[in-house]
């Protein structure tokens, strides 16, 4: 190994913890069980299988030292789900303390009348208001009134907070008055976020709760980064970035600062990876499928990775830019249970990595992953190449309590159990494809994670794809897309409403504006504006509606440039344009991107398909055994790794390697591709 430079990218699951090593040469892999008590400590283990121990007491480094650490984090994900961030305190304009409790008028269950929203974050004693306010022209209706400022900063210091948002009215428009609020808190020695700062956009109320959660989040990630870095350092790691959820890195400072950019952190390295994946043979039109131990994540790739700019997680609005990923609870520790109308439910809660599923041997919860188990797609031997065994007798008594409890064996239980996360998947994928005006039969499926490859030809075959690939390295696709993601940083920001149209002076102004903010960010964070590329990205919407399509600026010379562009977007998302009513811009964005290859030009980046030499392989075919499709069928089981390129296996087939299992269907064929990823069709 190159002592030199190295590359490491390490992804945290509720179940393993996954890393990836690459020296330009050689990719090395670690998966070891998670350690949710404390993350770090997972992290270590799994450092230490790559060979990564500590320094010794002379202080030099075993490897020498490794330059970029690319880390998908869950913790921001975790704290807010689980409602275990810093107490916040609310600071907004006298008058809207009730903000972030009225928020919107939408129902998320339309015909519940019973409706049961998650608990706020921010108590409603810990909302204040400043007496202030800026117009929506931005012009000073009421000057900041400096005492009633001190008395809102003495009562938050009085009760101990620590964190505080920052969201005044049309502060977007104008800074002012938040900037002063956010510096007389951070003088009382209190960590204050500006909503100025993370998020310059209109809509109150989603950019006050983006606010919250960010210095709701903000502490804790800190502390868990600065214990990540202190471990890195003892093991010989010189550096460490963060992965976004916008599919890119950013440094730990900016991720302690803005922690609520990496909520969806770990699953955008999966689909940064599985779009590398697709680029290599030759596909442009595919959706990620990323089935973990705790969820299922996918995303749309039509051309390029599909993003978005608001979403909903755990109940709240975030609204910064990320990749349009939508998760649902399935995965192979999902617990399969009988609900109150006795009907089955396979998660969202999860097994999580302790107890984990039944047949780990510390736990008899029924999961996804018994049920594999029982119907022999999942080999205990085999699992983790050998490294630990599961034990089926745990997983048959786990499904056969289950099936007396709906009047069948544990087979039949076990076929239930995979049909209902099936159909589970299946809807995720349609909300990515059809809910967004996509026909699912035009895109390809590729298929990652631990679990992906049990369940991909059951997906294809139901929605109609023309096919599967199933990458290289599966197991550990997402770790393997932090090291392939670029340095990203978003900006953006709020225009003043134009009656009647679109204002070009004010679009070229604003996006000059945010064009030197970028130069500034990259030039702080030392990167040469030579090796940045910058996006220049406009929202537009029809006069009167509440949401906008966010589009690339091609051209500002005449608004038509901007606005066919939209009138065909919006009728192949909605089905329907209004060409003739005026479009509105509503924000402009800017999106700086530094290509690792730029950055680290002396070296390849990693490739999924590198894997550790080995000597010549014996025979791919380790047996045959019986799997349950249909009914149970002669299986030949069949070690990946050891087949060549240009293999074809028919289906029924098992493909077993170290970190995952891949599922031939009958009826279906698997060809070996040179780069080490398998293509499923339809035999």
């Amino acid at each position: 190994m190159n002592p030199a430079r190295v590359f490491l990218g390490i992804d945290i699951g509720g179940t393993f913890t996954d890393l990836v090593m690459w020296d330009g040469r050689i990719l090395r892999t670690s998966k070891t069980p998670s350690t949710p008590d404390d993350w770090v400590r997972g992290v270590c283990a799994g450092l230490a299988q790559l060979g990564l121990t500590e320094r010794d007491s002379s202080g030099r480094s075993p490897v020498g030292p490794i330059i970029e650490l690319v880390h998908g984090s869950t913790v921001a994900t975790n704290a807010l789900l689980e409602r275990k961030g810093d107490r916040v305190a609310f600071i907004t304009t006298a008058g809207f303390e009730d903000l972030l409790v009225i928020g919107r008028q939408d129902r998320p269950e339309l015909y519940t009348f019973d409706v049961r929203r998650p608990p706020p974050i921010v108590q409603r004693q810990d909302c204040f208001g400043v007496v202030e306010r800026i117009g929506a022209d931005g012009e000073v209706v009421t000057p900041l009134e400096e005492a009633s400022l001190q008395t809102v900063v003495s009562e938050i210091a009085a009760r101990g907070i620590e964190a505080a948002a920052v969201c005044l009215l049309f502060s977007h428009l104008s800074p002012a008055h938040e900037q002063r609020v956010a510096d007389a808190l951070r003088a009382a020695g209190l960590r204050a976020c500006a909503s100025s700062d993370l998020l310059p956009e209109f809509r109150e109320y989603e950019r006050a709760a983006t606010t919250v959660i960010n210095a709701y989040v903000a502490g804790k990630m800190t502390r868990y980064l600065q214990r990540l870095e202190a471990a890195a350092r003892r093991h010989g790691i010189a550096g460490v970035r963060i992965m976004q959820s916008n599919g890119g890195q950013i440094g730990v400072a900016t991720a302690c600062r803005q922690a609520v950019r990496t909520i969806l952190s770990g699953p955008a390295g999966g689909v940064v990876a599985a779009a590398h994946v697709a680029r290599q043979l030759g596909v442009t039109r595919f959706m990620t499928y990323d089935m973990g131990g705790t969820s299922t994540d996918v995303a749309l790739h039509d051309g390029q990775i599909a993003r978005r700019t608001d979403t909903t997680i755990g109940g709240t609005p975030i609204a910064v830019p990320m990749l349009a990923i939508h998760t649902v609870g399935a995965g192979g520790g999902s617990i399969a249970a009988i609900d109150e109308g006795g009907a089955l439910r396979v998660g969202p809660e999860s097994a999580g990595a302790d107890p984990g599923p039944a047949c780990y041997g510390r736990g008899d919860l029924p999961t996804v992953t018994d049920a594999h188990v029982v119907l022999g797609r999942l080999r205990p031997e085999y699992f983790l190449g050998g490294a630990m065994r599961l034990d089926a007798a745990r997983s048959h008594a786990a499904m056969a309590a289950l099936g007396a409890r709906i009047g069948c064996d544990a087979t039949a239980a076990a076929r239930a159990v995979i049909a209902v996360c099936g159909a589970n998947m299946e809807h995720a994928l349609s909300v990515v494809s059809a809910q967004q005006g996509h026909d699912p039969a035009d895109f390809w499926l590729v298929s990652y994670g631990g679990a992906g490859g049990l369940h991909a030809c059951d997906l294809a075959e139901s929605l109609e794809l023309p096919g599967v690939i199933v990458a290289a390295q599966a197991g550990l696709l997402s770790a393997m897309g932090l090291m392939l993601s670029d340095i990203v940083m978003d900006f953006s920001r709020s225009l003043p409403r134009a009656a009647g149209g679109i204002d070009l002076n004010a679009v070229r102004y604003e996006t000059a504006r945010l064009m030197d903010t970028a130069a500034d960010a990259v030039t702080r964070e030392g990167y040469d504006l030579d090796d940045v590329e910058c996006d220049r990205l406009i929202d537009l919407r029809y006069a009167g509606q509440a949401y906008a399509l966010t589009l690339p600026i091609e051209s500002m010379t005449d608004a038509a440039r901007l606005t066919a562009p939209f009138h065909a977007l919006h009728e192949q998302r909605y089905g329907f344009a209004a060409a003739d009513r005026p479009v509105e811009a509503v924000t402009v964005r800017v999106r700086a991107r530094i290509a690792t290859g730029a950055a680290h030009a002396h070296q390849p980046r990693p490739a999924p398909a590198a894997i550790e030499s080995r000597p010549a392989p014996p025979e791919a075919l380790l047996g045959t055994d019986d799997v349950w499709f249909d009914e149970p069928r002669p299986t030949p089981l069949v070690r990946r790794d050891r087949l060549p390129p240009g293999a074809r296996v028919d289906g029924p087939a098992l493909l077993l390697d170290d970190f995952s299992t891949t599922i031939v269907r009958p009826g279906w064929r698997a060809d070996a591709k040179p780069e080490g990823h398998i293509r499923l069709t339809r035999a």
